[in-house]
């Protein structure tokens, strides 16, 4: 009978000794394109935040495996998510990674059919209607877009289930951060040499924090680390913050004053797991997020992304307090990507068939658990 143990009320299961995938799920080709087709190419993934496109034509493109898809706000201040190919012969429509569509359309550069901004076929040179050809019928496909919080999220299968359906647990979650009104401090781009399901893994434990992280084990004790969701593709928790009021910062001091309300909330950092590509950690006095691009089985680059309050980020005598933060997790996301790219080689040997979670370890399970169920795999295999 398998053991339980609870935390806050929820029921996890004891997985010393339980199996981890074997080696070939972080190196199969096959794999990969399978990971692409049935998680990548059907499931709600994070896009970008609502602020990187601010006003009507402004753009950003996004890349999902094969798929390019334009970012846009339209006339009417609604962000769509259209698929970057021509109507007419598959042209790629835009190039360029992020600008302003100045004429409020977007042209084919090839033929010159023309959109507007929320995809509606304008106009299509010499092309008679007939024969096939209906003008309305000519728009742009789009992908499902929800906005959460100020951030994008997107699906592009043909028929998505319902975002409440795979991100519920979100629904409602972290409302006190007003994490809608934060912007954009500072970014920095990661490329990495390892497979994208590493780096979720690596997140969502503390098992390695002693000997990878001293710095961050100071300033939160590992032995606070609690779980409390798992609910599909939404898992993670939070660990105690060591200083009174503190926070994430070389000098373990608050960046910025208090972003959300509840006592004990200010005396916590979050890290969420939003399956498969964004890791949310709310502090209490700034948002941290990584998007999570796969570019192969065994790379990937890693958006990393601080968010604050706008006042904060306009005051000249709050940069060192962003200075701190952003250096505090720059330090600790390069220690991790080292023993992400090291777990990336040795898990490529042929002696290695699969690992053993800890006790520690068990959010790590779970998340293996919904990679399968998504590929409709058997554990074990």
């Amino acid at each position: 009978m398998e053991k339980k143990f609870k935390k806050r009320g929820v029921d996890y299961p004891i997985v010393d000794g339980v199996r981890t995938l074997p080696g070939k799920y972080y190196h199969s080709p096959e794999i990969y394109e399978e990971e692409s087709q049935k998680i990548f190419y059907k499931s709600w993934q994070f896009a970008c935040r609502a602020e990187e496109i601010p006003s009507p034509g402004d753009y950003k493109l996004l890349q999902i495996i094969d798929e390019s898809i334009i970012l846009v706000r339209d006339k009417s201040s609604t962000i769509r998510a259209h698929f970057n190919v021509c109507r007419h012969r598959g042209t790629q429509l835009c190039a360029e990674h992020s600008g302003n569509f100045k004429a409020k359309t977007i042209q084919c550069p090839y033929h010159a059919w023309t959109y507007a901004l929320d995809g509606k076929l304008m106009s299509a040179p010499l092309m008679q209607e007939g024969h096939g050809f209906v003008k309305e019928e000519c728009s742009l496909y789009q992908a499902a877009l929800h906005e959460w919080e100020g951030f994008v999220f997107i699906n592009l299968d043909r028929n998505p289930v319902p975002f409440e359906s795979q991100m519920g647990a979100l629904v409602g979650r972290f409302k006190d951060w007003k994490m809608d009104e934060l912007r954009i401090a500072h970014h920095i781009r990661y490329e990495l040499n390892c497979n994208w399901k590493l780096i979720l893994q690596n997140y969502q434990e503390c098992y390695h924090c002693p000997g990878v992280h001293p710095l961050l084990t100071k300033r939160t004790p590992v032995q606070s680390a609690q779980h409390d969701v798992s609910e599909g593709a939404v898992i993670g928790g939070f660990m105690d913050l060591t200083q009174e009021r503190g926070s994430m910062t070389m000098h373990g001091e608050a960046a910025a004053p208090p972003i959300c309300k509840t006592g004990e909330d200010l005396q916590r950092i979050y890290y969420y797991s939003v399956f498969p590509n964004l890791l949310l950690t709310p502090h209490p006095d700034f948002v941290l997020y990584h998007h999570i691009t796969p570019l192969g089985p065994d790379k990937i680059t890693n958006d990393c992304y601080w968010l604050f309050r706008p006042e904060v980020i306009k005051d000249p005598t709050a940069q060192a307090g962003i200075s701190s933060a952003v250096e505090f997790w720059d330090l600790t996301n390069r220690q991790d990507w080292q023993v992400c790219e090291q777990m990336q080689i040795g898990t490529k040997s042929a002696r290695f068939d699969r690992g053993y979670y800890s006790g520690r370890e068990d959010i790590l399970h779970q998340l293996d658990m919904e990679v399968l169920k998504a590929l409709g795999h058997t554990p074990g295999g």
